[in-house]
């Protein structure tokens, strides 16, 4: 048999402060950026595999716990969910792309316009005299987040952040 608390009371407060206590002491298990990370990835793969599926492999092959209601939420909304990974680039696509002076659109949608880092520090140096500090943050940013994305599934992103491209 469960207890009530009284609504007009300490009761609630009393339970309220026990759960944040809890919460503080449990093993941390939000991980509520996790899909958005991963959504272009799971969009991609959503095409050939099911989300029990995606879920299944996350866990086993990468030890990424992600359910499979999480993904098919995601998936059902992928405007949602391409507008809020867009969220974690779109300043480092407008930077570049105006120090390039390069229309972002454009920029986002080429096969490949960054290479493999130099790891020569002569080199190194040399980019750093030249490359401005935040152009050179940008531009880490889009190759580790935005051009690790197959182009076929950066061109299936279009439609749903097309709004956000020409600001």
């Amino acid at each position: 048999m469960t207890e009530t608390c009284e609504t007009n009371g300490n009761g609630l407060a009393v339970a309220g402060q026990k759960l944040l206590a809890h919460s503080k002491a449990a093993e941390f298990t939000a991980k509520r950026g996790l899909v958005v990370d991963l959504f272009p990835f799971i969009f991609g793969a959503s095409e050939r595999m099911s989300a029990k599926a995606i879920s299944e492999f996350l866990e086993a092959e990468q030890g990424i716990k992600l359910s499979s209601v999480t993904i098919n939420k995601a998936l059902k909304d992928s405007g949602k969910s391409w507008n809020l990974f867009f969220d974690m680039i779109e300043d480092s696509a407008r930077i570049f792309a105006k120090d390039d002076g390069i229309q972002m659109r454009d920029m986002l949608f080429k096969k490949q316009i960054f290479y493999k880092p130099v790891n020569n520090r002569i080199v190194q140096s040399i980019f750093k005299t030249f490359v401005r500090d935040d152009v050179a943050h940008a531009a880490s940013v889009l190759r580790t987040k935005w051009y690790v994305i197959d182009l076929e599934i950066r061109k299936k992103a279009r439609p749903y952040i097309e709004h956000r491209l020409n600001m």
